[in-house]
């Protein structure tokens, strides 16, 4: 790690003021922006569901929502096997 270029310094050293400012500032700031509100299509659709069963929560993801949510069971058309 001795050879890191001026460049990975420079942004080593940016990113530790950062920490630092951040540090600085209350705690309602804090939370206040750090966190980003994304939307989520189709789970930020309706305010709530309701389901009667794990497994008809998860049929409905798999049905419903967008693979890069993440939403999945992995082994189930996935390409990925279980462990």
């Amino acid at each position: 790690m001795r050879n890191r270029s001026a460049a990975d310094r420079r942004w080593a050293k940016e990113w530790r003021a950062q920490c630092r400012r951040q540090l600085g500032r209350g705690l309602k700031s804090r939370l206040l922006y750090g966190f980003v509100r994304t939307y989520k299509p189709v789970l930020d659709d309706a305010p709530f569901r309701v389901f009667n069963s794990m497994a008809e929560y998860r049929d409905w993801c798999e049905r419903k929502l967008p693979k890069y949510l993440g939403y999945y069971r992995i082994g189930r058309g996935s390409g990925h096997r279980y462990r």
